[in-house]
């Protein structure tokens, strides 16, 4: 008998975790259309972008400003490269580098929080064969496989985020995979675009007025 009760009293639990993958869906669809299929979308052109980052550059708010749009768009699969490369244009390469490393992970902690409250116990459910033994990886070799991926330039970064909240990967070794992971990268979009903008305004006149 108590073996026949055994599956009866797991269900609640599987549909509870089912239930949460659902809204984890829901959430992360929602915000991907409100951005990418609305007039809201209108907000994201890079134009658009760049004319704001540069009317509020001289103010004390702009870098705060900055990092809640770059963590905020990394939860909706906003542009991060586009972001990144404005972060230079607005701020230049030291101050930008780090207000985007900033931005880019509090969004990549908050979509790897999601992910893992709504997501990860029916993915641990779910899991067999291949699949779990890379599971497994990421939980006993964590920091080292995220860094790895991290350095990867193909590796979608907003996919990633969510892909590694539903692993089991820990999340302390998630953060620091992720902040010395994504820093070289950064480094480079950003001192690129501060350097396009000096020879720009260089070759403009601005820099000697």
């Amino acid at each position: 008998m108590a073996s026949s009760d055994a599956p009866e009293a797991t269900t609640p639990a599987k549909q509870g975790s089912g239930t949460k993958l659902i809204v984890l869906i829901a959430v992360v669809a929602a915000g991907i259309m409100v951005f990418q299929f609305t007039p809201l979308s209108e907000y994201l052109k890079p134009e658009k972008l760049q004319a704001f980052f540069q009317s509020i550059s001289g103010h004390w708010w702009a870098p705060l400003a900055y990092i809640a749009v770059y963590a905020g768009g990394t939860l909706v699969a906003a542009p991060g490269l586009l972001l990144t490369i404005l972060g230079g244009l607005t701020f230049g390469t030291i101050n930008g580098t780090i207000y985007v490393i900033v931005g880019a992970n509090i969004g990549a902690n908050l979509a790897f929080g999601l992910a893992r409250k709504l997501g990860r116990d029916f993915v641990a459910g779910k899991v067999k064969g291949p699949i779990d033994a890379i599971d497994r990886q990421l939980r006993n070799q964590g920091l080292l496989r995220v860094l790895q991926l991290r350095l990867i330039p193909v590796v979608p970064f907003n996919m990633l985020n969510y892909a590694c909240g539903l692993s089991a990967v820990d999340h302390t070794h998630y953060m620091l995979g992720t902040l010395f992971g994504m820093i070289p990268g950064i480094f480079v979009y950003v001192y690129s675009a501060a350097a396009l903008a000096q020879l720009y305004f260089a070759g403009s006149g601005v820099a000697d007025e």
